[in-house]
């Protein structure tokens, strides 16, 4: 067993996240059932078969057995505090190893009570059929049982990992999660209120009351019961209201952290796969030319160049001596064009990874949406199917009509049984539909959107240049338009020809001649402004750049730090190419004092076999690879948030090392100062 915090790695991510969250926000569910089975009789007598206010069959309750009465409180108590022992677990207020046996003792326990207490009213004293039936709290009693003892093995499960090693004694819950658990048992709460409030006013009895509450928040209004009082319409509006407000919280929470847990679990699973064949796979020109050139290595393993899709060289090693070839490396000196290409390669490598990592995550994320929604849908029509006496088929479209929140109002549940069943499931089901909605506006109506601009750019508004573009791709088509556009222009007396070329051109090309000297001075000074946007140097311009002062670098560093920020800002998903990242990278290594000002080189080999590590100092990261474990590409911040830091970064090194400058310069003074004042002495 671990240690309650360590910084080892945690396994079993499902034990350790997804278990106690889905205990912490289906506990409540259950403690809201054992309440319906409290306050409520378990049996009722039939008074009229035809539909009365609550919607279903007119009943009426009679009294339990006192054992039945009192056992059934003893299993509240236990479900509740079991809940408090399982938040206090989570809050850390009693330690791990005592606040979650508790639970499951006292979970197993109300299991164990409520699956007595149901056994034996239905064989020593059940209702006299036709005219008695079991009522919504003695299936609610069936419900809770169910669900408490679920939540008590999985939680085993949890504690059984803890018992193995595979995390620590604590939950590992950020505090978005811990709201989450604030949140569903705040709406919980909610719905209880809003029951207790409904059940006098609308004259139904409690479980009626919880069940149109549940229908209310949801928005289905099926219609079925309504309140028919100003009274009730008036506290309809800001129950509604609120209510409408926390489900959505719980819904946008319960969202972010099923992103979050599949993120940190399967996409940078998924993502260190793909880096880490790419990185054993990955080798640069240098490394091949010096191998076979060092004799060090007897001529062995010397790997066969491969060309990547992406134009990155690859090379196969029967034999993993990477030692002399990182030897004969270092030795060597290799022009800065050949390092800005293969360090490009190896930038493209990466991106491509993270594209298609984005192409996975979404769409793994809407596979599983859709499982999900299949799951929730087809197991509660079958159900309800049991449940309502209706066909299988009648089952799917009302399930289906209450996940899309229709609710037509022509199927809905009438039973005892079916209703304290439909109040649990659409809790479940509608924020699974809200999560696929959610998935599909990234992958389906997201391609839906692009084809329709695509569509809408040659049909509907054509923007300039489309159809140009379009016949590009067609020579032979673009030939024949261009000799019928000359006809014509020879019919009209326009010249053919370069000349007429020269002359079609369009004015805005060309320098005006009307412009004042103040507004071609103006045009030329935003041009000339470090601090605005200008055309990306390829790079071979930027291999062949000697490289600015030390202070024209400080004040580029100035610009690219304005720069950035405005990017970060305004665009979370702003992505730079190779070009736009060596120029920061220059920024970001010129105040290392043993970096050349124009070295534009980012990935250096450091480290130990097999692997290349971050180079930093007392003030930040200096170096990187693009496909090692902590290439900027695969941070979790934005790409300007990423290199705004690196910047702010190596603004403080320049202003240190500036103040170190100072100071030795002053030391050199007085030092000059001292042995001109001896001399004279000694003179």
């Amino acid at each position: 067993m671990r240690p309650p915090e360590d910084d080892e790695p945690q396994s079993w991510w499902i034990a350790s996240t997804a278990i106690p969250l889905v205990a912490a926000a289906t506990g409540p569910l259950a403690n809201v059932m054992s309440i319906v089975a409290l306050v409520m009789p378990w049996r009722s007598n039939i008074i009229s078969t035809e539909e009365g206010p609550a919607g279903n069959i007119i009943q009426k309750g009679y009294p339990d057995p006192r054992w039945t009465t009192a056992l059934n409180a003893v299993s509240l108590v236990c479900g509740v505090v079991g809940n408090v022992f399982l938040l206090f677990n989570f809050t850390q207020t009693v330690r791990y190893i005592i606040a979650l046996p508790v639970t499951i003792i006292l979970w197993f326990l109300a299991t164990g009570i409520l699956g007595g207490i149901t056994a034996a009213m239905s064989v020593y004293s059940p209702p006299t059929a036709p005219d008695q039936i079991f009522s919504q709290a003695y299936w609610s009693a069936v419900i809770a049982a169910i669900l408490y003892f679920i939540l008590s093995i999985i939680l085993m499960i949890n504690m059984l990992g803890y018992f193995l090693g595979r995390y620590p004694q604590h939950f590992s819950l950020t505090d978005d999660q811990r709201t989450l658990i604030l949140q569903m048992t705040a709406f919980v709460m909610w719905l209880l209120i809003g029951a207790a409030i409904f059940q006098r006013v609308l004259g139904i009895s409690f479980a009626d009351a919880l069940y149109f509450c549940d229908v209310t928040v949801l928005t289905l209004g099926f219609g079925d019961i309504t309140a028919h009082t100003a009274v009730g319409r008036g506290l309809i509006w800001p129950y509604a209201v609120i209510g409408i407000i926390m489900l959505g919280l719980v819904v946008g929470s319960i969202h972010q952290f099923a992103r979050e847990v599949h993120y940190d679990n399967v996409v940078r699973k998924h993502i260190e796969e793909k880096r880490q064949s790419t990185f054993n796979r990955s080798i640069n020109l240098e490394e091949l030319h010096a191998a076979r050139e060092n004799p060090s290595n007897g001529g062995k393993d010397v790997p066969a160049p491969v060309l990547l899709r992406d134009g990155s060289v690859t090379a196969h090693y029967k034999h993993h001596s990477h030692q002399p070839i990182r030897n004969a490396l270092r030795a060597s000196r290799r022009p800065k064009l050949l390092v800005m290409r293969e360090e490009k390669d190896r930038f493209v490598a990466m991106r491509a990874i993270q594209y298609e990592t984005m192409r996975f995550r979404r769409w793994n994320d809407l596979i599983l949406s859709v499982i999900a929604f299949g799951i929730v849908w087809t197991c509660g029509a079958v159900v309800f199917w049991q449940l309502e006496e209706i066909s299988y088929f009648e089952g799917l479209y009302f399930c289906f009509c209450s996940l899309i929140t229709i609710g037509y109002g022509d199927f809905t549940p009438q039973s005892n049984a079916g209703r304290p069943f439909f109040v649990l499931w659409s809790l479940i089901a509608i924020p699974t539909m809200t999560m696929l909605i959610s998935q599909m506006s990234d992958t389906v109506v997201a391609s839906f959107k692009h084809a329709t601009d695509k569509v809408g750019d040659y049909v509907v508004l054509p923007q300039s240049g489309k159809y140009r573009a379009f016949l590009d791709h067609f020579p032979r088509i673009q030939q024949a338009v261009q000799r019928r556009q000359e006809k014509k222009r020879v019919k009209r007396g326009f010249q053919v020809g370069a000349e007429a070329d020269e002359e079609a051109e369009p004015e805005t090309n060309r320098p005006s001649s009307t412009s004042g000297p103040k507004e071609v001075d103006q045009q030329h000074s935003s041009h000339n402004d470090p601090s605005h946007d200008h055309p990306h140097r390829t790079i071979e311009e930027l291999a062949r750049d000697p490289g600015p002062s030390p202070f024209e670098l400080a004040q580029q560093l100035a610009f690219a730090i304005r720069r950035t920020t405005h990017d970060a800002v305004d665009s979370q998903h702003k992505r730079y190419s190779y070009e736009e990242w060596a120029e920061f990278t220059r920024l970001i290594q010129f105040t290392d004092p043993q970096t050349r000002p124009s070295s534009y080189s980012t990935s250096q080999p450091r480290g130990g076999e097999g692997c290349v590590s971050v180079d930093s100092d007392e003030y930040g990261v200096l170096n990187w690879d693009w496909i090692g474990e902590n290439s900027p590409l695969l941070a979790k911040q934005s790409e300007p948030e990423w290199i705004l830091d690196r910047l702010c970064e190596s603004l403080i090194r320049y202003v240190s090392t500036q103040e170190q400058s100072r100071a030795t310069g002053a030391r050199g003074v007085d030092a000059e100062e001292a042995t001109l004042r001896k001399e004279k002495d000694l003179g």
